[in-house]
């Protein structure tokens, strides 16, 4: 693969890992702006630890979340401004520390405390500072076009912790961290000339069309840095995966976006051009691959005038000397196959390709543990990802960048700060009707009796260590993430800093929020917790390598449809 084809395929690995994205991305040169941030930072923070050593790529996970470094002695309602008025909360006044800490990247295996007996469902302050971040109202959601210079405020008031917040969720939403994405005249050709096919910004493939837009983007792809200095790029943030509408219409910051079709959205963006341009024939490509895009094909099928005027519009990107990226057939299937909210970042046309085809479910942002939750609960590290291998959240947005070949000389600790704040903050809403109060307390009986705190005990419900595939006896394909032969080497040329290494193992998720989840088990491969329960009867049948639907089956197994019904009454009202 030439240089300039693994240049563009960089942009697809944002989508994945979507986790961080802010207001106006840093380019090489720094701005005096930039350096003015920085220097603000510094005067009002703590003395910051530096690395040993320049960090370098390593294992990458679709879902990696912020730790909350703040705390409070009462927890406050949160404002939800789609509630009607007489149900809308008043937030409380609450008195916040003038400087957080940043989280750090954490040492390893470092002896913690006695275990204390806490609840791990025990409810979380409010930590939100009156931020919109659950409505019916999607203008109140994105603060009413406030998010756009709120970076900028923030630097003026660098000790104003709302104001902090305030711009990282301007980050969440349209930060790409001046990584390298998706040719702009791609987008363009799709958003312009496939308007019903592809929907609204990007709505087919479940994406959020943002209200504010001028260029009809959705929320979670901005405009980012230029591929090989010549080709504009759009590149996805942190709400392409990590934001959505909830089964019962409210949009949340956190949630996790099962509607998007990410493996349709790549061969619509990646395999759809080289169609359209006359470099692969659309007519013999496998049938469950022609499914995935068939609305674009049937669009040139039926209008010629359309095909050339797509060719056309690509002309710019043939005369750049840029390629469209190409893949192998099977991978392409790979592709096709993954249900909505599922994802195999680690393989074509990717840069890194580890050779395993694994399928990691979309996981939700809310409630991620604080350092000091950790070390109450026993946890040596934040095990984030599926495989519970990455140590931080600071680490994650360091690889982000990385993977990502943004300029990480200018992402320094102190500029992503506000994101990490900010992601701290979110909390999981409670559904608009609560299950049976006395349904819900037999089953949190009946969680603690039936031995579910055995793995998970930690805050919301999280593990506290590593399992086998053996143990849980879940689709064991994740097993050889980043390690075909399982020998304990990183593919593709990855090193991993010191204390983070290869599990080969699997986590216990967080257990809030599932109320309004559409995806169960680590792929993804249930639809809904009945499923998971076998409250209708046995599962539904493996859906192909990857996507075994077994395992975890004591939510199976040893308990009475009462019980089960129970339990799931419990699991939702979290």
């Amino acid at each position: 693969m030439s240089r300039v084809s693994q240049g563009f395929l960089w942009s697809v690995l944002l989508f994945p890992m979507v986790w961080m994205g802010c207001g106006v991305p840093i380019q090489e040169n720094s701005s005096p702006e930039s350096k003015a941030q920085v220097e603000a930072v510094a005067q009002t923070e703590p003395a910051k630890e530096k690395a040993e050593k320049e960090p370098t790529p390593r294992e990458a996970e679709p879902v990696r979340h912020a730790e909350e470094p703040f705390s409070s002695a009462e927890p406050s309602p949160q404002v939800d401004a789609g509630a009607p008025p007489e149900e809308q909360p008043q937030p409380e006044e609450t008195t916040w520390p003038e400087v957080s800490q940043e989280e750090q990247p954490e040492k390893p295996n470092i002896p913690e405390p006695p275990v204390s007996k806490v609840d791990p469902f025990e409810a979380q302050p409010d930590r939100s500072e009156g931020l919109v971040n659950v409505s019916y109202d999607l203008k109140a959601l994105l603060e009413h076009g406030k998010l756009k210079n709120a970076c900028q405020e923030w630097l003026q008031s660098p000790t104003d912790h709302r104001k902090k917040l305030l711009c990282g969720k301007s980050m969440f939403f349209y930060e790409a961290f001046g990584t390298v994405g998706i040719p702009t005249v791609v987008i363009n050709l799709l958003l312009n000339r496939f308007k019903n096919e592809v929907g609204p910004g990007f709505s087919s493939y479940g994406l959020v069309p943002d209200p504010y837009s001028t260029n009809g983007l959705p929320l979670g792809l901005a405009p980012s840095g230029k591929l090989q200095g010549k080709v504009d790029t759009v590149a996805l943030t942190c709400a392409s995966c990590h934001f959505g509408k909830m089964p019962d219409g409210r949009y949340a910051v956190g949630a996790p976006n099962h509607d998007y079709e990410y493996g349709k959205h790549m061969l619509a963006v990646s395999l759809f051009p080289m169609v359209a341009a006359g470099q692969v024939r659309g007519d013999l490509l496998d049938p469950q691959v022609q499914q995935a895009i068939m609305p674009l094909l049937q669009k040139i099928w039926k209008d010629p005038i359309t095909r050339v005027a797509a060719t056309m519009d690509l002309l710019p990107l043939a005369s750049s000397g840029v390629s469209i990226p190409n893949f192998s057939e099977t991978v392409r299937k790979e592709y096709a196959s993954w249900p909505a909210g599922t994802m195999d970042f680690l393989t074509q046309p990717l840069p890194v390709d580890d050779k395993v085809h694994t399928v990691s479910k979309i996981s939700a942002l809310w409630g991620i543990p604080t350092p000091a939750e950790r070390k109450k609960a026993g946890m040596v590290h934040a095990m984030l990802g599926w495989t519970g291998g990455t140590v931080s959240l600071d680490r994650f947005i360091e690889d982000f960048v990385i993977f990502g070949k943004g300029p990480l000389a200018h992402w320094l600790a102190a500029r992503r700060e506000p994101l990490v704040a900010y992601i701290h903050s979110l909390r999981a809403p409670k559904p608009s009707t609560m299950p049976p109060a006395q349904s819900v307390q037999r089953g949190k009986q009946l969680f603690a009796q039936k031995g579910c705190l055995t793995c998970h005990d930690g805050p919301r419900g999280s593990g506290k260590k590593h399992y086998t595939y053996t143990e849980i006896g879940t689709d064991d394909a994740m097993k050889q993430w980043m390690d075909a032969e399982l020998d304990g080497v990183p593919c593709c040329g990855i090193t991993l800093p010191p204390g983070e290494k290869l599990t080969h193992s699997i986590k216990s998720p967080r257990l809030v929020g599932l109320w309004s989840f559409k995806r169960f088990l680590h792929n993804g491969s249930l639809n809904t917790l009945e499923e998971l329960f076998c409250v209708n009867g046995p599962r539904p049948p493996s859906k192909g390598h990857a996507l075994g639907t077994q395992g975890h089956t004591m939510t199976c197994q040893g308990l009475t449809l009462q019980e089960k019904q129970d339990l799931i009454q419990f699991l939702k009202s979290n």
